[in-house]
């Protein structure tokens, strides 16, 4: 056999006043099975004769819930004398709930899990209140009813093309919970929950890394995904070497915003004339622009688009 890994976990405190850190533990790499557990019960037992007695390893918070649904660890996670969420079944769609966040509040919005698993898991999706349509959500929720299996599949995202347009939309993302980050704030149900969310074609790329997704739905620039009264954020990946300008010089495509790109062809006539701009659609397509072939903003809005 090959060489074994062990892990001793160390105590925090013993009756001879030795102190250790919580969770503190030793990893040793040894030659088979049997040496690893020679090794394992020689360090058992030298803490068994310092006085410390074994006890039953405790639960992680996350393994102890694994089997509470989803909206019963959210209702039990708040905040003592604060009102318990409600979550309410929506008519005509299957595992389906909704609860309001102070819809009429400017920063108010409407909150929706689509469960599975028998509401061990879930796929969530927000609207902000000043935007919220019912019909374009009720046309939403029945992608999500189709497709709540998708974003746990193992891959991280899907973009995944409508058959009706869901408002002025025309693509879903689906995200996996790593991705999405739906409940980080629940860290018993944070692997458990996935994110979705309409969006326009040029949007996300169609060939995009988890990378270049998770860049564009939280960096800079970010999409606002839960106002759907956007107007189109196409993709905006860029790599340039624009001098003089306030922008370093990127040999590889990273994400940037529209603004960004007005800045740096506005500049661009007037740079130094080695200077160089390429910009990447969605698709994938690359448009190469110097001081000389320099093209209005409004001219490579439309090529980002498609």
């Amino acid at each position: 056999m090959g060489k074994q890994r062990i892990t001793v976990c160390l105590p925090p405190a013993g009756p001879d006043g030795l102190k250790q850190a919580i969770g503190q533990a030793i990893t040793s790499t040894l030659d088979d099975e049997q040496h690893a557990s020679r090794h394992a019960s020689r360090k058992i037992n030298e803490w068994l004769r310092k006085g410390f007695s074994e006890v039953e390893r405790p639960f992680d918070v996350a393994e102890l819930d694994q089997q509470t649904p989803v909206l019963d660890v959210i209702k039990s996670s708040t905040q003592p004398h604060a009102p318990v969420p409600e979550y309410l079944p929506i008519d005509g769609f299957d595992e389906t709930y909704h609860r309001s966040h102070a819809p009429d509040h400017p920063m108010g919005f409407h909150e929706y899990f689509v469960l599975r698993d028998q509401g061990r898991s879930a796929v969530r999706f927000t609207v902000r209140g000043q935007c919220h349509d019912p019909a374009a959500v009720s046309s939403f929720l029945a992608v999500l009813g189709a497709g709540r299996d998708l974003p746990f599949d193992g891959q991280s995202h899907h973009k995944v093309p409508l058959s009706t347009p869901v408002g002025p939309f025309s693509h879903a993302l689906f995200c996996a919970p790593a991705l999405g980050q739906a409940c980080i704030a629940y860290p018993a149900i944070a692997a458990r929950v996935a994110t979705a969310f309409p969006i326009f074609d040029c949007e996300i790329g169609d060939a995009d890394p988890e990378v270049l997704v998770d860049a564009r739905i939280r960096g800079h620039g970010a999409l606002p995904y839960s106002d759907w009264s956007r107007q189109p954020q196409p993709v905006v990946d860029l790599r340039f070497d624009v001098q003089p300008s306030n922008y370093r010089r990127t040999q590889t495509f990273k994400v940037f915003t529209s603004a960004d790109l007005k800045a740096l062809l506005d500049v661009l006539p007037t740079a130094a004339s080695q200077s160089w701009l390429e910009v990447r659609s969605f698709r994938g397509k690359t448009r190469r622009f110097t001081p000389e072939t320099a093209t209005p903003f409004s001219e490579v809005t439309s090529f980002l688009h498609g």
